[in-house]
């Protein structure tokens, strides 16, 4: 670096200064250089990748071109080289085109391999991915309708390997209920839940069922009566029989001999799945070597599994047998250590537990103006994924619980943000819409008072609930369940 020297006249001070001032142009040109420097590099790095991502589809299309040549326009490798195309075409958002290579490598896979051949898999399920991105819904859904068809065809019945295809089929109408796709979409969880019904089905008949997360799907299957009684899907013949029903309801009793359908009645579904996991933890429980921590865990579990079962009966106010059952759980614990009594019953729980719910959490931040120690935070659970993990917004409210689980005399006290009063309203009346577990005394519930609680929530529903209000779309009651984060915003009957 290279200073311009200062005049011999300068005194010292002046020196200084004059010096100061040289370094800070020297480094200014310096930044200047260090940003053009980069520039440079990142063109010609933009540059490079842009000609091998061209390179690599240049030669792809020349793979095709020179098996055509060939005379043979039905070689497999044909449809292999239009499925990489079509990955770098949707990579780049050009859907359209990605679903003429993806058409014409089906069509080939079908020539090869057969009509209903799993070797199309792959091809379809792309094929759904970029015409949702199109936003043409009623196409994917087709096109996954048709993808779980040639797995049941090719794989049989009783073929454990037609369980993922069985689970992904049921997620997919779980997920178009969410979005309230379709003309009826509640009937997406009657499809939903027959589709698990068989996968359970299917676990249950192998040598080892419990090598399969057994318990989960037991989980999603109660969750799924959970959501039936609250749209009363069952109870209406227009839906439980109607025409836009996608899987066959004789098809699924013929596999599960009718083990799970239960009379079409939620309570009875959800209580006999809930019973099937308190066996399987009680089994454990027995299984593990006594007074290891291991066997501790174990007995944990399965106080929390007879507290679902608790918590179900409540949803459904058999209050008398919830009270007997929150008892019994109580009782499961009685020779533990206060450390895990505590950890299993001193917390509050949006129920039913399985539920989307934001459950809660505990924290030491506590609301201004005299709230009581206790203190928690609900953090987001929905999809167990990590995509939901962005920080959320949150509102702290103030409320009262009765020993049935009902929320009384609501009051919010502070939000991260600042809301209007719509969504203010909208979440009380969610939270009073809801059902807590409530608090137990020596496995008896009781009425607490003064319970301060942080729950964060989802911005795009109260967005969505906003604009359907000014549209008149739905009902008040729809609404207020639907907004907060606090209910499932899947409990609407259409």
């Amino acid at each position: 670096m290279r200073l311009r020297p200062c005049s011999s006249d300068n005194p010292p001070i002046q020196w200084t200064a004059c010096f100061k001032v040289q370094l800070a142009n020297s480094c200014r040109r310096v930044r200047r250089i260090s940003l053009i420097l980069g520039l440079i590099v990142s063109w010609f790095v933009s540059a490079q990748e842009l000609t091998g991502q061209q390179t690599e589809q240049e030669r792809l299309e020349q793979a095709v071109a020179t098996l055509e040549a060939s005379g043979d326009t039905w070689h497999p490798m044909i449809a292999e080289s239009m499925i990489s195309l079509a990955r770098l075409l949707q990579a780049e958002d050009k859907h359209t085109d990605a679903l003429v290579m993806l058409e014409r490598a089906v069509h080939i896979s079908r020539v090869n391999h057969g009509l209903f051949s799993l070797e199309q898999g792959p091809a379809i399920k792309m094929q759904v991915q970029s015409h949702l991105a199109l936003g043409e819904w009623a196409e994917a859904d087709s096109l996954e309708q048709y993808h779980f068809y040639i797995h049941s065809r090719t794989l049989g019945d009783g073929n454990p390997e037609l369980i993922p295809a069985l689970l992904s089929y049921a997620e997919w109408h779980l997920d178009a209920f969410a979005d309230r796709r379709g003309e009826l979409p509640s009937t997406r969880l009657i499809d939903a839940y027959r589709l698990y019904s068989v996968a359970m089905s299917l676990v249950d008949a192998q040598p080892d069922p419990e090598k399969y997360p057994r318990e989960r799907y037991l989980h999603r299957l109660a969750y799924l009566s959970w959501l039936m009684h609250r749209t009363g899907v069952q109870n209406r013949p227009e839906t439980l029989y109607a025409k836009t029903r996608q899987v066959d309801d004789e098809w699924a009793e013929r596999i599960t001999a009718g083990e799970y359908r239960l009379h079409n009645n939620p309570f009875l579904q959800g209580e006999y799945v809930l019973g099937e996991i308190i066996a399987m933890r009680q089994q454990r429980v027995e299984e593990a070597t006594p007074g290891s921590s291991i066997q501790r865990e174990m007995r944990k579990l399965h106080a929390e599994a007879v507290l679902d079962m608790a918590d179900w009966n409540l949803l459904f106010d058999r209050r008398q047998r919830a009270e007997s059952v929150y008892e019994q759980a109580w009782e499961l614990l009685a020779s533990e250590d206060e450390a895990l009594k505590k950890d299993v019953f001193d917390r509050m729980v949006l129920i039913p537990s399985f539920e989307n719910f934001m459950q809660p959490e505990q924290t030491t931040e506590l609301a201004e103006g005299g709230s009581p120690a206790m203190a928690t935070a609900f953090s987001a659970t929905r999809s167990m994924s990590a995509q939901r993990r962005q920080p959320s917004p949150w509102v702290t409210m103030r409320f009262d619980l009765t020993r049935n689980g009902r929320v009384t005399n609501v009051e919010l006290l502070e939000s991260s943000t600042e809301i209007n009063e719509n969504i203010r309203r909208n979440m009380v009346m969610a939270l009073r819409g809801s059902v807590l577990r409530p608090a137990l005394r020596d496995g008896s519930p009781e009425v607490t008072r003064g319970l301060v609680y942080r729950f964060p929530y989802d911005p795009t529903r109260f967005a969505v609930s906003e604009e359907n209000a000014e549209a008149g779309g739905k009902s008040a009651e729809a609404t207020d369940n639907t907004t907060a984060g606090i209910e499932s915003d899947l409990n609407e009957a259409q």
